[in-house]
């Protein structure tokens, strides 16, 4: 094995056709009319040798977990690597096109996001190829700052019932996590950072692809430092912007603001990192016996001590199911609602809400003749030297990667969620309502609204430690 990190990075532009719909349902759905800033995908791989990674970041908000095995698999076969090896990274932007499937779509929709997928898969494989192509001996290093962009989103209304809206004293994860990777000359290949909140500051009265928060950060990272800078999203499921979900049509001031904020923050840390050099004992200038200065020496010696990749699908439970009779009359009810819903020319929105309610409803009568039907969660974990991202395919809250990054044995941990897809929100047991999560109930809280991701029913709330666990159980096999 190697001794020596060698590193590349790439780009591609990913902007869809004007006229797709963006991945909402009750906001954030409407047909995407003009591009306010490009969407990006970068690749970014590193190898030793004999073990090649690649981390993949695209300014989507969802993607499902079977359009992004087939993403990983392409670029693994590209790039002649196992799929464990392709970590797929979504900023889970809100102001993004949808795939299909995400919403029930006419005809035209259907083929504007079928082509949209191809692109995109043909887009991030040939940034990975080139990625590869372009690498060079490198060397890494990482540290942490902090942001208090992010505000904790579950808030109890007056009658004491959940509802997205803000509680700013309540604790958050403000950490910005720093990586960068650098040629030999200590210029960066790639800086990558992460940090949970949700992408909604441009709202959606704003029918525009936009990059959001992550793409003016980005920005002043790649205008100060050079190279290729990379939004990694971490655990900001149950995290909002402290400026709010934006209200007004052109959000592009509270965009950049919020934007510069976290990317001034990523430079102040990247900043101090030295990848090349290194303070020397402290010496005499010359025949100057009393100033004592210390000089900048190179740094010498292994670039790579580790490089490695693990995976793991954990299958999740879901609380008890409902009677086969119970569950058909849902599906009788919605498909009822979705079709006065249109007879009467309703909102859009209510009509795409019972259209993917009625959808849903067809899942769980799935669900009930299945009898036990589980939910694949991704579970993958890179490490570079002593540096470890973590990767879950769920909307995972801040509290569960304060635990994980808590348990690892590793000081520079990054717990990402939204990661190889989205299948879903990922609860702790104390986030579910008094008296457990009912299947009549009425949430305003997303994460309590399976409907969204067409789960039949919510997990079973033991759900998040297993999680947890199961992914601590995955950093122990790197040590």
């Amino acid at each position: 094995m190697s001794s020596t990190l060698y590193a590349g990075a790439s780009r591609r532009v990913i902007n869809p056709r004007l006229g797709t719909s963006k991945a909402g349902l009750r906001l954030f759905a409407d047909p995407i009319q003009a591009i306010e800033s490009d969407l990006t995908g970068s690749a970014l791989v590193l190898s030793n040798g004999v073990t090649k990674v690649v981390i993949l970041a695209i300014d989507l908000c969802v993607v499902s977990l079977q359009e992004a095995m087939d993403i990983r698999s392409q670029v693994a076969e590209a790039l002649k690597v196992p799929s464990s090896c392709v970590m797929l990274n979504l900023s889970h932007n809100h102001s993004s096109p949808a795939l299909p499937g995400w919403l029930m779509d006419t005809p035209e929709q259907l083929r504007l996001k079928e082509a949209y997928k191809k692109q995109l898969t043909r887009w991030l494989v040939e940034a990975a190829i080139e990625a590869d192509e372009k690498q060079v001996p490198a060397r890494i290093a990482a540290d942490r700052g902090e942001s208090f962009i992010g505000v904790y989103r579950r808030e109890s209304g007056p009658d004491g019932r959940d509802v997205l809206g803000e509680v700013p004293d309540h604790p958050i994860d403000p950490t910005v996590g720093v990586i960068r990777v650098d040629g030999l000359d200590g210029n960066p290949i790639a800086t990558l950072f992460s940090y949970g909140c949700h992408p909604v500051t441009v709202g959606p009265r704003s029918m525009v692809a936009s990059t959001d928060f992550p793409g003016p950060a980005r920005d002043i990272v790649e205008r100060s430092l050079g190279g290729i800078a990379i939004f990694l999203q971490a655990c900001g499921g149950n995290i909002n912007p402290r400026v709010g979900i934006g209200y007004e049509i052109d959000c592009r001031d509270a965009k950049n603001r919020v934007g510069y904020e976290l990317g001034g923050e990523v430079l102040k840390v990247a900043a101090k990192l030295r990848t090349h050099l290194q303070a020397g004992e402290r010496s005499v200038v010359g025949n100057v016996p009393n100033i004592l200065l210390r000089p900048w020496q190179p740094v010498e010696g292994a670039s790579c001590t580790y490089l490695g990749a693990v995976e793991e699908i954990i299958k999740l439970e879901y609380i008890d199911l409902p009677s086969m009779e119970k569950a058909e009359a849902i599906r009788t009810e919605w498909k009822q609602t979705l079709a006065q819903r249109e007879a009467n020319a309703a909102q859009e929105w209510e009509i795409r809400v019972a259209a993917k309610f009625n959808e849903w409803a067809e899942k769980l009568v799935e669900a009930v003749d299945d009898g036990h039907p589980t939910l694949d969660v991704v579970a993958q974990a890179f490490r570079i030297n002593d540096i470890v991202l973590v990767g879950i395919n769920m909307e995972v809250f801040f509290e569960t990667g304060l635990e994980i990054k808590a348990r690892s044995p590793f000081e520079n941990t990054l717990v990402l969620g939204y990661s190889n897809g989205s299948v879903g929100y990922l609860p702790r047991f104390e986030d579910y309502p008094p008296g457990g999560w009912k299947l009549d109930g009425s949430y305003a809280v997303p994460d309590l609204l399976v409907q969204a991701y067409t789960l039949p029913i919510a997990l079973h709330p033991d759900s998040e430690q297993l999680v947890v666990e199961r992914v601590s159980s995955l950093l122990g096999q790197l040590t």
